[in-house]
């Protein structure tokens, strides 16, 4: 991430951001409310671009593509930049199903699916208390599981 600031209209929301950001990594922002990390966030995502009056400035590479350019697959994107939120939002499915949602479209076998779901539920330290009910409810988890789901779902993608 090169120089990347962020407009609302007029309104500059984000300023000369440069931030390197490593594959395969987790990366945590960390701040006081209101100093722009769900901006920054979305604009990574390119959720942003749905506002009418938004503009970016600057690069943010991903491999050798600018994830700005006007020919990226925004879907696909989506789908290797996940979010996770101060309050947890599961879907309302399945635990398994929170956690496979957005590998359905990586057409992984059953088997690779399985192993996805166990490893990024690890990762969270969710596996050991849901390993016997991944077919429950998502939205019966307490609220610090939750948000602990929401973890692992965007682990898995």
């Amino acid at each position: 991430m090169q120089h990347l600031n962020f407009f609302y209209g007029t309104k500059q929301a984000l300023f000369d951001v440069s931030l390197p950001v490593r594959d395969q990594q987790v990366t945590a922002l960390i701040g006081p409310s209101g100093c722009g990390k769900s901006t920054f966030l979305r604009t990574l995502n390119r959720m942003n671009d749905l506002i009418a009056g938004t503009r970016i400035e600057g690069k943010a590479m991903m491999g050798d593509e600018d994830i700005f350019g006007k020919l990226v697959d925004v879907v696909q994107l989506r789908q290797r930049i996940g979010m996770v939120f101060q309050r947890p939002n599961p879907f309302p499915q399945s635990i398994y199903d929170n956690i496979t949602y957005g590998l359905r479209m990586q057409r992984l076998s059953r088997r690779d699916m399985q192993e996805r779901v166990e490893s990024s539920l690890r990762g969270a330290a969710l596996w050991d208390e849901v390993k016997d009910r991944l077919k429950a409810p998502a939205m019966g988890l307490s609220g610090g599981q939750q948000q602990r789901l929401c973890i692992a779902r965007a682990i898995a993608v």
